[in-house]
């Protein structure tokens, strides 16, 4: 398969300890931005391409939206079309929270973008970049209900285009994924949830086995920091590796990964 043949690309982008996935259609070098924790390599991949159609944001913490006030101040500067950015409907009071709603505010008074729930209320996909994102998790209930648990109430987002599935966790716990429709979850591409962070701590939670058992993926990445405090992945994921050998395991903690995809057969080339 040559590079001609690819028609998409997934670029999990080294935020360190954080997250922000691209999602780019070659044809006409439109994007789809989940999440930013920094802004200067997220937009160092972004300058390359021509337009982005669409931000979604998984949750409030700093990791998931500190670089974005700077994201959507670069939107304005290109002048480009309004784009739409999926709002996942926690309130959080954070420094980082507050500046972003300041420049979420500004955006949409100047029309540099326009402002959409994130929710699976309507269970509707959303069509762009000629595929279709689907928010499988979380309701606006579930947001109302545990206000002060960003990580439950994290979005869960799956990404579909001709034969090929990506699965992105945000960082939805172990608590999360028996209530996330299971018909929904097999991908060919995991992009693992909460950076490889422990998800069996109870009751009623999955393990880091049973979640990659109904993915099912080929690929699986986990955006994490070289080094980090946390101890991320942990060894919960560390030890269900070993289980399947067939399955390509990456992190961000040498630099971005490029994944060069071919919907219209969903097979998948890392570009290195």
């Amino acid at each position: 398969m040559n590079k001609a043949q690819h028609d998409y690309e997934v670029i999990f982008v080294d935020v360190g300890q954080g997250d922000a996935t691209i999602i780019h259609k070659l044809s006409n070098m439109h994007s789809v931005l989940v999440d930013a924790r920094i802004a200067d390599p997220v937009l160092s991949v972004l300058k390359q391409h021509a337009e982005l159609e669409a931000i979604f944001i998984t949750h409030w913490d700093k990791d998931h939206i500190g670089g974005m006030p700077t994201v959507i101040n670069w939107i304005k500067d290109q002048r480009q079309k309004a784009a739409n950015v999926y709002i996942n409907l926690q309130y959080a009071t954070t420094d980082i929270a507050k500046r972003f709603r300041r420049t979420l505010d500004e955006a949409c008074g100047d029309r540099t973008i326009k402002l959409k729930p994130a929710c699976n209320d309507s269970k509707d996909t959303i069509e762009i970049i000629n595929g279709k994102i689907s928010i499988l998790w979380p309701t606006h209930a579930i947001v109302i209900t545990h206000p002060d648990d960003r990580n439950f109430g994290s979005s869960v987002l799956r990404f579909e285009v001709g034969d090929f599935g990506l699965l992105l966790g945000g960082d939805a716990g172990g608590d999360v994924w028996p209530r996330v429709d299971q018909t929904a979850l097999k991908a060919d591409v995991f992009r693992y949830p909460h950076h490889g962070g422990e998800l069996f701590t109870g009751e009623n939670r999955w393990s880091a086995y049973e979640l990659i058992s109904k993915v099912n993926p080929d690929w699986v990445v986990v955006s994490v920091g070289k080094n980090n405090p946390y101890g991320h992945p942990s060894k919960e994921f560390n030890q269900v590796k070993s289980r399947y050998p067939a399955i390509q395991f990456l992190d961000t903690t040498k630099g971005n990964i490029r994944l060069q995809i071919e919907s219209s057969t969903g097979n998948i080339i890392k570009d290195n």
